[in-house]
């Protein structure tokens, strides 16, 4: 796996099973994961398709998953632990003295070296949106989330490899158990939400929210 921030998006190159609860989304094999920042009156005639096009423009056209953000890449908050990688933008205020309801977006893209089970890459889901919502309170929020939220849960196919088959040496050096389940008292579940918690307070800190 490589990451970058091209014009204005953050872009995950690499041989991932995903699910995404974003546009488009789903469980499937993907090469790309993106989060596309967009203009905070970005409101297309079809969301669906501007993400598909923006894929084009970015020059991905291979199997994808992609969101969208409001929030400025400067922002973006990537938190590493072990087998664990995080990336969180959060946002959940415009500037707009008109809207006096608060709104925004908080991307989450979890990805692990290691394999995870059907009910792991869901549960992931289940245990980010958790975290979030504790991180939210925490900071004093009276929400848990907003309506454009959204989460990738994505393991590296080949780390299929050390669990399946390969030589004893690529298993013991990919440590290659499957992991079954994501729920917040699993290791891995604990890993999320610290991830989560730490992605979305910093995230909002540095705006100022």
């Amino acid at each position: 796996m490589k990451y970058y921030v091209k014009d204005s998006t953050l872009i995950i190159e690499g041989d991932f099973e995903a699910v995404s609860t974003g546009l488009n989304g789903g469980r499937s094999r993907v090469k790309y994961l993106f989060n596309k920042q967009v203009p905070r009156t970005f409101n297309p005639p079809d969301p669906g398709k501007f993400v598909e096009e923006a894929a084009l423009e970015l020059g991905i056209h291979e199997p994808h998953f992609g969101l969208l953000t409001a929030v400025n890449m400067e922002y973006l908050q990537v938190i590493e632990d072990d087998y664990l990688t995080v990336f969180v933008t959060a946002g959940v205020s415009n500037a707009s003295e008109f809207r006096a309801q608060k709104v925004g977006t908080i991307n989450i893209i979890l990805i692990s070296k290691e394999k995870l089970s059907e009910t792991a890459l869901f549960g992931a889901i289940i245990t980010a949106t958790e975290a979030k919502g504790l991180a939210l309170l925490e900071k004093g929020y009276t929400f848990l989330g907003t309506n454009t939220d959204a989460v990738i849960v994505a393991y590296e196919a080949d780390s299929e490899k050390g669990a399946e088959g390969g030589s004893k040496m690529d298993s013991c050096r990919k440590g290659r158990q499957e992991i079954a389940y994501a729920g917040s008292s699993t290791d891995f579940g604990k890993k999320i939400t610290k991830a989560v918690i730490k992605g979305v307070k910093t995230g909002l800190e540095l705006r100022g929210e």
